[in-house]
């Protein structure tokens, strides 16, 4: 009788066993599908806010408040003191007319590609990409935004690519905000700096130089001359500032030949923008020949050799000048 007993409650505690290891069972299969899940949600999250850390100007974003792109706030503004690099092909208009659709976006991301990791290394914030090239802000060091455009025009040599970049880099206020409607907008920069940036990229052709900086930013740069290669170019007068802005082309960044050249004869070129700036025409124009003897390719002595011979025509017919040497071109 107790043997039946007893192997009644040993079944009975046995079906309880079992029972419990089936909701165990059921419980570790739940938890373990909730963390399963909390992880595809973190991931998720992480590869959401890498995408938002890629299409945005995050370093800007952190000007603002606690920096959270969800506290940004539609009319928030914040001054700064930055460097500003604009990078962009010359004459873009016409590689456009000569390619299809996919050629274009080959194009300009086989550019990118090669630009982008230059400005992202040094600690550069991308602003905006303009045609094949793009608008960078460095906050943080001057000098940084310098290397990363040398940096780029080495990359570019490197790749062979043959187009005409050019890189422009000046320094001061920038002014940025955020702008737009609750649904949809972003951060703004608003800046004569900015201009000024754009400006000198666009000047450079004329100049046969890759990278055109402002003094301002030259002179944020401790031993700029013991670390870089620049020669000056004259004075840009700033119509909204009235004020006057030293112009150096930094050839670091040119291919050999332009490099040499511009080395070997940077004394006497700038001893030519002297004399030209003192009104010594005739001067100036026998050394930026003798540049040209030793350079051909230089496209700064070839424009100052020919206002050298319009401003002697201009002085020895009587005529006034309308334009204040100290400066060589106008923003």
């Amino acid at each position: 009788m107790w043997a039946i007993i007893i192997e009644a409650e040993l079944a009975l505690l046995a079906l309880g066993l079992w029972a419990w290891a089936i909701v165990l069972s059921r419980q570790k299969r739940s938890l373990s599908e909730a963390l399963q899940e909390s992880e595809e949600k973190r991931k998720e999250a992480d590869s959401r806010e890498q995408i938002y850390e890629a299409m945005l100007p995050t370093r800007l974003c952190g000007l603002f408040q606690d920096g959270k792109l969800e506290t940004l706030q539609i009319g928030a503004e914040k001054s700064v003191r930055a460097a500003v690099l604009s990078v962009n092909i010359h004459g873009f208009d016409a590689i456009v007319r000569q390619q299809d659709a996919a050629g274009i976006f080959r194009f300009v991301n086989q550019i990118l590609s090669l630009a982008v990791p230059c400005i992202l290394y040094q600690e550069g914030e991308i602003d905006k990409f303009v045609n094949a090239g793009l608008l960078a802000f460095f906050l943080n060091s001057p000098e940084r935004a310098l290397k990363s455009a040398v940096s780029v025009c080495e990359a570019l040599n490197e790749a062979g690519i043959k187009e005409e970049y050019t890189i422009g880099l000046s320094y001061g206020d920038v002014k940025i905000g955020v702008a737009g409607h609750e649904r949809r907008f972003g951060i703004m920069t608003v800046s004569d700096t900015t201009g000024l940036a754009d400006f000198l990229q666009e000047l450079a052709p004329r100049y046969r130089a890759r990278i055109l900086i402002t003094g301002s930013l030259r002179e944020q740069i401790p031993d700029f001359e013991k670390h870089y290669n620049g020669r000056y170019l004259g004075n840009i007068y700033l119509k909204a500032a009235g004020e006057t802005e030293a112009l150096y082309d930094v050839y670091d960044g040119d291919e050999a030949a332009d490099k040499n050249g511009k080395r070997k004869t940077r004394l006497l070129f700038e001893k030519g923008v002297d004399l030209f700036q003192k009104g010594k025409y005739y001067d100036a124009r026998l050394h930026f020949i003798e540049v040209l003897k030793a350079n051909r390719m230089d496209g700064a002595a070839k424009e100052y050799l020919h206002l050298c011979d319009q401003y002697s025509q201009a002085v020895s017919g009587g005529e006034t000048l309308g334009k204040d040497l100290s400066y060589l071109e106008i923003y």
